[in-house]
């Protein structure tokens, strides 16, 4: 079998190929370089974290799951000592926590509801200060804080607070009362 040879005058460097793979260069690297723009700026993410004191809040939101909240505010009282009287004996502090959690329960739509219902009494408001602890168990991940905390952000007088912590420790706090207009968990 006999192979043809190339002369001189074929060999010429394809250009149309150089340009596709200079742009296709070009573009991965402007794309790496926001990427890292981006994962720098999440590095500085602020949230802040309330004193490891006692302490008072008018709103407690515990993240439940991805598509679950447990909102404490003033109504649970009410709850409280409505299914208590109901009850023949009073309720422990696992089976109020139970309660609640049957009861106060929301959804992201519930949740968006009532942070709207607590943004307009703000703005109805202004000269009242309001304070939520938003807390986020340590297997869920950390960003369904960082949403609650976006949507709190635009109004002056709110104040927020991020802890890790579970459920579970809620059930086994060894401090949960309700003493007239307030109800008491230690965390």
């Amino acid at each position: 079998m006999a192979f043809r040879k190339l002369s001189q005058g074929d060999r010429r460097i394809q250009l149309v190929s150089l340009i596709d793979l200079i742009f296709i260069l070009l573009i991965f690297f402007i794309i790496t370089s926001v990427l890292i723009k981006l994962t720098t700026g999440e590095v500085q993410l602020h949230i802040p974290v309330p004193k490891n004191e006692p302490g008072d809040a008018q709103i407690l939101i515990q993240i439940l799951g991805r598509d679950s909240f447990l909102w404490l505010d003033h109504t649970a009282i009410d709850t409280l000592n409505t299914y208590s009287h109901r009850m023949k004996q009073p309720l422990e502090p696992k089976s109020k926590i139970n309660l609640l959690l049957t009861k106060m329960a929301v959804d992201s739509a519930g949740l968006q509801h009532n942070i709207a219902k607590l943004k307009s009494a703000a703005h109805d408001k202004p000269n009242k200060d309001y304070f939520l602890i938003i807390r986020c168990p340590e297997e869920q991940p950390y960003y369904y804080a960082t949403n609650i905390i976006e949507q709190l952000t635009d109004t002056p007088n709110f104040e927020y607070g991020c802890v890790a912590g579970s459920i579970e420790e809620l059930r086994n706090s060894a401090n949960f009362t309700i003493e007239g207009n307030v109800l008491q968990i230690d965390l």
